[in-house]
Formats: structure tokens, sequence, C-alpha cells
């Protein structure tokens, strides 16, 4: 898993689009997907699928993050056929995808600073991982309570 990714609270998220108009703005085209008026980030994957298809070598690394060299992009569409989310997609002849905002040189991306719900955090792979094992420490009591209630 990569070092950082988006991840959305959908409690929160009123479908405001500010996120996606903010990105927009920044990178002339939103990069942000929309799922049933809810916004999907790219994981950012670790062996990232649309990096590894592509033929011509248009999408590379930056401090782990796949990043589009838009000048090399053939949009042949391979990346977004091989991104298990669908977070890559072709617009204007260039494949276009969340990069963090790594490529405009911002600390925190803007998506994040303009979410007026707090829905969006950029979240660590340590994060991920307390996060993660809270919910399995919440789901266990759970099912520990219901065997005890059968017994």
């Amino acid at each position: 898993m990569n070092p950082k990714i988006i991840v959305l609270n959908p409690e929160k998220c009123t479908k405001c689009y500010d996120c996606i108009n903010k990105c927009k703005e920044i990178h002339g085209e939103s990069r942000i997907r929309k799922v049933n008026g809810v916004p999907l980030f790219c994981m950012q994957c670790e062996k990232a699928p649309c990096m590894e298809i592509c033929p011509v070598d248009a999408i590379y690394l930056k401090e782990n993050i796949p990043i589009v060299n838009k000048e090399k992009c053939i949009a042949c569409g391979m990346c977004a056929i091989a991104c298990p989310i669908g977070a890559i997609f072709i617009k204007n002849k260039v494949a276009h995808k969340c990069t963090l905002c790594l490529d405009v040189d911002r600390i925190t991306p803007a998506c994040i600073e303009v979410c007026k719900d707090n829905a969006l955090m950029l979240v660590s792979d340590e994060t991920l991982d307390m996060l993660k094992d809270e919910k399995r420490k919440k789901i266990f009591e759970i099912l520990r309570k219901k065997d005890e209630n059968e017994i």
C-alpha cells in the first residue's frame, strides 16, 4: 500500500461537489470520479495496474504515487481498463487520475482543504491500519456478545 490515500466518510459527505470543483479549478479537469453522486478517489495502488499496463510508460511514480505524464500518454485507455476501482479515466485524449496534488506541489490535496463537511481525510498506512483494528475489535465484541446471548 502507498504511504497516503484519500478516504471519504460517506456519512459526512453532503454531495456538494466542492472537492470536485476545486480539483477542476486546480488541474483544469476534475480527477475525482463520481459514483451515484459520491466522490471516488484513486487508491494509489502499491503495484499500480494502471502503470504496469501502460504500453508507453506514461505513468510514473512520484513519492510512490502514480502520476500520468500527459505528453507521453496516448489515451489508449488500457489504464482505465486495468484500474480495479475505475478511478482513472480518459478525457480530452489523456488519462486523468488523482495524484494527491503532488504534480502541482501542494502539501495537502486541494479537495481536502476545501471540504467543509470534513468528509475527506489524507490517511497514512499506519492510520489506516489503526482504523481497521478499531473496526475489527468492534466486530469481535459484537460477535462475542452474540455468542454469550446464545449460550
